[in-house]
């Protein structure tokens, strides 16, 4: 089932993308994370509130899945972040939780691009995470308003976007690596693909140890299955 416009006359936009929501974590706690891992729906999360958080709950990687991952395609733009001297915020961690936020997915929503404030509030949630070594996925099926979030983010990034302005619409990961040479420094590595109305959602890579493991989420599979749990009709 390819993408639709929206926001649709005939589905509430709050109404499926929370729908949407739920369906990507059982999506990821049924079939795709390995053990010592858990998606959990929206959480606020200092100041922050994301549509699906990715905690790890073991140190231990999966050695099995390690060597059976998919093989990634290379990134198609790469950044340098310098890591912030110091995160707006406080951080209160419990002594018996040692579930870690590893990364989270975005489904962006008609009021985070209506104007230029919501666009950069936007922004400025995902280089938070990004600095802070949170691996961030965001999907923009959102027709209207078409101005594409991805192009600010890369601004923000410090890249120009290449990619040809087919639509505003598409999804992309970012992986957020720390490295210490020659200085302390996030490097942020993005996969990014454009998409259209009337055609299928990608399948991209979601990081759980820094590049070292992932694994590919069929975003096709859970928006179909969105639709059709829901008994959405759209246009």
């Amino acid at each position: 089932m390819s993408i639709h416009h929206w926001p649709n006359p005939n589905v509430p936009w709050r109404s499926f993308h929370n729908h949407w929501i739920v369906r990507l974590v059982e999506y990821l706690n049924q079939d795709v994370l390995p053990v010592g891992f858990q998606a959990r729906p929206t959480e606020f999360i200092v100041g922050i509130e994301p549509d699906v958080l990715l905690l790890q709950m073991a140190d231990q990687p999966d050695l099995a899945r390690l060597q059976t991952q998919p093989a990634l395609a290379e990134a198609t733009a790469t950044a340098v972040l310098p890591t912030p001297a110091d995160l707006p915020m406080v951080g209160i961690y419990s002594s018996y939780d040692t579930s870690r936020l590893v990364a989270i997915i975005e489904i962006v929503s008609p009021g985070n691009k209506d104007r230029n404030e919501a666009v950069q509030a936007f922004v400025e949630k995902v280089l938070f995470l990004l600095q802070d070594g949170v691996h961030v996925m965001v999907l923009d099926v959102i027709s209207l308003p078409g101005e594409s979030i991805r192009r600010p983010i890369l601004e923000r990034l410090g890249l120009v976007d290449t990619t040809p302005a087919v639509s505003g619409l598409w999804c992309a990961s970012y992986c957020a690596l720390p490295t210490d040479d020659p200085l302390p420094h996030m490097t942020v590595r993005e996969w990014a693909e454009p998409v259209q109305v009337g055609q299928s959602l990608p399948a991209l890579p979601l990081f759980l140890r820094l590049d070292q493991q992932w694994v590919m989420v069929d975003l096709q599979k859970t928006y179909a299955a969105t639709l059709s749990a829901g008994r959405y009709q759209p246009v």
